[in-house]
């Protein structure tokens, strides 16, 4: 009965925040459906009790098909778009690499645990939300710490959009190099097209480009992710028994990226990728279910600060890269 009631809301809060996202769109604004169906979760968890029950079949099950139809939203061959160049590819990758670095470094030094500096890191690097939902089960972490994790990305997601615009008229970069700024830094696709948007057209059409450079890479992290948190788990590559040390849904998403790229219709692919997309908020309210006021105090203050910290020299390494570069 708690599963059924648990199910329940998490869709309800699901077309609640898509609804309000569309209304906020339509008056030029963007939260993102995704952080509204978080931040939704988190609050009817607050006032409706046992509902944690049905956010962890959420979580157990949608998850995993959620991840295999996002994979069909990668086309492998975005690396290769002209619009990206080598200052694009450069700036991505010095500001994927420096979130890994300064996550891992400074997560250590406030003895955050391996897999929360690797799943933070990610979430900066790659795609906010999509990424930390991807990684996650592979480092086997916990809901409440998946939560808190989400709700800092999505904070300084949300912040860096607002900012980043207004930096970039402050500090004299043209659309060009406005572009490349947005969509290596910024954490969700939506966002990083809107921010490139509001620099200019020439912008968002750079800023789009980089930014699905960006995503590609979870073809790579994925994968990495679900050996890194069988190794930590100290457990074997391969195992005899039914706990399958790899699981399904990591072949499924490379599967389904290489099938996008080079033998779906691109109509078919879209549809796909579309389904995982909207399956991801309900997934995000079933996550908002487990922030809580004790697991935001364990270690909701390390990660804010690594957050911030990752996202500020996320901006100037980028920023950096561009101006050597350019």
């Amino acid at each position: 009965m708690n599963k059924n009631k648990g199910v329940g809301i998490a869709i309800l809060v699901a077309v609640i925040a898509y609804i309000t996202n569309m209304l906020f769109v339509s008056q030029e604004i963007s939260i993102g459906s995704s952080t509204l169906a978080l931040i939704l979760g988190s609050i009817i968890a607050y006032y409706v009790p046992n509902i944690e029950e049905g956010g962890k079949w959420m979580i157990n099950i949608i998850m995993p098909v959620a991840i295999i139809l996002l994979g069909f939203g990668l086309n492998l061959t975005a690396f290769f778009v002209p619009e990206i160049g080598l200052i694009g590819l450069t700036a991505a990758f010095i500001t994927a690499l420096t979130s890994f670095i300064v996550c891992y470094v400074i997560g250590k030094y406030l003895k955050l645990d391996l897999e929360t500096c690797v799943a933070l890191g990610t979430g900066g690097a790659i795609c906010g939300n999509s990424a930390v939902v991807a990684v996650s089960p592979g480092l086997r972490l916990r809901e409440e710490r998946v939560a808190v994790i989400l709700a800092i990305i999505n904070l300084l997601g949300l912040i860096t959009f607002l900012i980043l615009p207004l930096l970039s008229s402050l500090l004299g970069l043209s659309e060009e190099q406005g572009g490349i700024w947005a969509g290596s830094v910024i954490h969700a696709v939506p966002q990083a097209v809107a921010a490139g948007e509001t620099i200019g057209s020439e912008a968002m059409v750079i800023a789009t480009a980089v930014k699905l450079s960006r995503v590609s890479l979870l073809l790579f992290i994925v994968p990495l992710c679900v050996l890194l948190g069988n190794r930590i788990n100290k457990e074997k590559w391969w195992q005899d028994n039914d706990n399958v040390a790899i699981p399904y849904f990591v072949p499924g998403f490379v599967i389904a990226a290489i099938l996008s790229t080079w033998v779906l219709p691109d109509s078919l692919a879209e549809i796909l990728a579309l389904i995982g997309k909207y399956l991801l908020l309900p997934l995000l309210a079933s996550v908002g279910f487990f922030i809580t006021k004790e697991s935001m105090k364990d270690a909701g203050g390390a990660i804010l600060l690594v957050g911030i910290i990752a996202t500020i020299l996320m901006l100037i390494s980028s920023y950096t890269t561009i101006i050597i570069l350019s």
